[in-house]
């Protein structure tokens, strides 16, 4: 996994201390509010010139929704049609991102309530971010899923991983052959899909956030040239 890679993967983690010390910065920022008033400005702006030099077409964390989810689509499909000229990585990007977005989307419902330090809306919220390099585009998605639930799709992603081209094609054609298909009626395929057509690992981490839950971060690149 690159660097740029690694560094989004680590976010949870900081957003998880940010979470930790958020009681305690509250109280300090009620004592001196305008000791802090020019910092925040100076840290959003400093936030805008990193997403600005880093070119994220989009950057989304909140409830992931079925309007919301159209809502997207559209608008990355708006996007890379700005900012790519060769219409088959359009194509790639639009297809690789719906099926990136879909899965969020169906997997939302598996965490029930808050737990720990986190809020239940923290808890159903999914993570966004896309990025637009020069030789590659980075879809990065992220969302809280039961623990119990890790050990089967991480098989499934070393699966794909270890297949080639045309064992993927293979994979596919059994598992759709197969209807073993899970309750979200996916069963993988959408996992072979994209690297199928990608030609790229599919990264990925979980963070443990408890015995019941966990933060599973996942990553496709699309290449431009």
């Amino acid at each position: 996994m690159d660097k740029e890679s690694n560094e989004m993967l680590g976010a949870f983690n900081e957003w998880k201390e940010e979470k930790s010390t958020q009681q305690n910065m509250t109280e300090e920022v009620k004592k001196k509010s305008e000791s802090v008033t020019e910092p925040t400005h100076a840290n959003s702006f400093d936030l805008y010139n990193k997403i600005y030099n880093e070119n994220v077409l989009l950057m989304y964390k909140g409830a992931i929704t079925f309007d919301l989810v159209t809502s997207v689509i559209e608008t990355l499909d708006r996007k890379v049609n700005m900012t790519e000229s060769d219409k088959k990585v359009q194509k790639l990007f639009y297809s690789a991102a719906v099926e990136c977005v879909h899965n969020l989307y169906h997997h939302m419902d598996e965490v029930k309530g808050h737990f720990d330090e986190i809020s239940e809306h923290d808890a159903k919220s999914g993570l966004i971010t896309v990025i637009a390099k020069e030789k590659y585009y980075n879809i990065i998605t992220g969302n809280f899923i039961p623990t119990k639930h890790t050990y089967d799709l991480k098989d499934k992603i070393e699966e794909v991983n270890n297949t080639d081209k045309n064992g993927l094609r293979t994979l596919y054609k059994e598992t759709l052959s197969n209807g073993e298909f899970s309750e979200k009626g996916t069963a993988g395929l959408g996992l072979i899909q994209l690297a199928r057509k990608t030609g790229e690992r599919l990264n990925y981490k979980f963070d443990k956030v408890n015995s019941e839950y966990s933060y599973f971060t996942f990553q496709i690149k699309i290449n431009r040239v």
